[in-house]
């Protein structure tokens, strides 16, 4: 298998974590959960939290395990073979051809907030020129995404003090929270939605191979951006609850600036928004186009898929961002909305989730390990009940295409 430069160290990682973590989850999920659940949105936030981190510690432990830019999809091969390979390569690919688009159009929302027009064209202008980061060369790209970590933490924190002052924010009474809980289905619909945020986690899985001491430094930078993300959603979601987001609940924190500080604060916390949703996406490219490249090396995907230039594989990325820029159009044309763009991308994650916990299942090195893989998949079943049936169509037909195209890679080795 065709190997890439390993050009991260834990700093570049976490940056990099961070970047694919942070961004519609950050400046726009908090205001479709207050917008969908109300009061009851900052338990949601919680409840995700807590779900997330055994789920988390599994990628840690098993991303160390077997480090490579497969990422999800090796590791399913080590408890399921070609058909693990193959059903973790076309679910990956189902969450985030939804997923990043979602990220991309948050983005689009808040140019339009500051200037008016269609947030579609702005979302597919953000999707191009991540790529163009992305075709330059690894160690640029890299050296891109730690300064622009670095800058929007100190941004965001910002961003977090001004919010909390306006809005002096408070945790939601019993009570209320009672009241504003949504009925099952669009409870189910809001928690995939707000799980979205947590799950940049498997993206990163794919990094791996990237990493200079991958069982060292991969473990130490997905914990290091799960505490700094949980501090930032916490505090964000509790703001959200102080600000009245039916005008524009997919751009709250530009409803709160434009309170504050007028045109100009539209301006500003849009230009942030902008920037973070930059990062993310060309994080997220990089990530997506080595599952692109680990597919097409293994014969999953055509072959070409694997020419590199300046140790990018710049026909991975031009594949990915081709297919994100039509699902793009697709929501310009009124086929999709957002909310089910990252509902869709969400469920996705989590039955990967369930996959990568029953690896940890059939392959545990010790009895904690094996428990702890129950624990997920109890989790990611109890989460996935909440969604419904209806929500299992798209990963299932994804799931009889692997199937498919096991079978047949099987009868012809």
């Amino acid at each position: 298998m065709a190997e890439l430069p390993r050009t991260l160290t834990v700093w570049r990682g976490t940056a990099m974590m961070l970047n694919i973590v942070l961004g519609a989850g950050l400046l726009t999920l908090p205001g479709l959960a207050a917008q969908a659940a109300g009061a009851s949105a900052p338990l949601i936030w919680a409840l995700c939290a807590v779900a997330a981190l055994p789920l988390l510690a599994v990628f840690a432990l098993l991303g160390r395990r077997w480090p490579g830019a497969g990422g999800l999809a090796t590791i399913l091969s080590k408890g399921f073979g070609q058909f693990g390979y193959t059903s973790g390569t076309l679910l990956f690919l189902g969450a985030v051809l939804f997923g990043l688009p979602a990220i991309a159009l948050t983005g689009g929302h808040y140019i339009a907030a500051a200037i008016g027009g269609p947030a579609a064209l702005y979302a597919a202008a953000l999707i191009a020129a991540a790529a163009l980061v992305n075709v330059i060369s690894a160690e640029i790209a890299g050296r891109i995404n730690a300064v622009l970590a670095s800058l929007l933490l100190v941004a965001l924190l910002a961003v977090l003090v001004i919010g909390w002052s306006v809005t002096a924010p408070r945790l939601p009474g019993a009570e209320a929270v009672m009241a504003d809980l949504p009925p099952r289905h669009l409870l189910g619909t809001t928690v995939m939605m707000v799980f979205f945020a947590f799950t940049g986690w498997e993206v990163a899985a794919h990094l791996g191979g990237d990493f200079r001491n991958p069982r060292r430094d991969m473990p130490l930078a997905m914990g290091l951006s799960f505490a700094i993300v949980v501090l930032l959603y916490g505090g964000l979601a509790l703001v959200v609850q102080g600000i009245d987001t039916a005008a524009r609940p997919e751009a709250p924190f530009a409803l709160l600036f434009g309170t504050v500080f007028g045109p100009s604060g539209i301006w500003i916390v849009s230009g942030l928004s902008v920037t973070l949703i930059f990062a993310n996406l060309a994080a997220a490219v990089w990530a997506v186009s080595r599952m692109v490249f680990a597919a097409a090396s293994d014969g999953v995907l055509p072959s070409m898929l694997t020419a590199q230039r300046r140790g990018m594989p710049y026909l991975a990325v031009s594949a990915t961002v081709t297919a994100l820029l039509a699902v793009t159009c697709a929501t310009w044309l009124g086929a999709v909305d957002l909310g089910d763009l990252l509902a869709m991308a969400g469920q996705n994650f989590l039955l990967l989730y369930a996959g990568v916990a029953a690896v940890l299942i059939r392959r545990p090195r010790n009895t904690g390990e094996w428990l702890l893989g129950w624990l997920c998949v109890a989790i990611a079943a109890a989460m996935m009940a909440l969604r419904g049936a209806e929500g299992m169509i798209y990963p299932m037909l994804l799931l009889a295409t692997a199937g498919i195209l096991a079978n047949q890679r099987c009868a012809h080795a």
